[in-house]
């Protein structure tokens, strides 16, 4: 089986007469579009076994998990989030300066829980950005 991964607007063809694109990605779902032949059927996986289909071969088994949403989407670090904390960074120290240090301490706590843990060391290997609470 060919594994593929497409970012949104992507897309890829099968045969010359198969068009699929990936939409979007949002909250743990995608969203395509598929342009086929009317001559062949295009099924939902769940819709082809719930009407009595096996699923194919080449398919890993179903994990036995629940989809998660939102949690669980991957946090991709651009440009404006940078801007949004170097932003949310001069605030802390305007209000550290002003004698607001614990107002600015809490902020700083509440700004790391923003960005998950495992991002940190990422970002602070790509850029000088301090998003700890100390």
């Amino acid at each position: 089986m060919l594994k593929l991964t497409l970012l949104p607007e992507e897309y890829l063809t099968i045969d010359g007469k198969i068009v699929v694109q990936l939409i979007r990605v949002a909250g743990g779902r995608a969203d395509v579009a598929v342009e086929a032949p009317r001559e062949l059927p295009v099924v939902r996986g769940t819709v082809l076994e719930r009407t009595g289909g096996r699923r194919p071969d080449c398919l890993a088994p179903p994990s036995g998990k629940k989809a998660r949403y939102y949690r669980d989407q991957v946090f991709r670090w651009n440009d404006d989030r940078e801007r949004a904390v170097r932003a949310m960074e001069r605030v802390f120290s305007q209000l550290e300066q002003k004698g607001s240090g614990e107002e600015a301490r809490a902020l700083r706590a509440q700004l790391s829980r923003i960005i998950p843990a495992f991002w940190e060391d990422d970002l602070a290997a790509q850029r000088p950005i301090s998003v700890s609470s100390g």
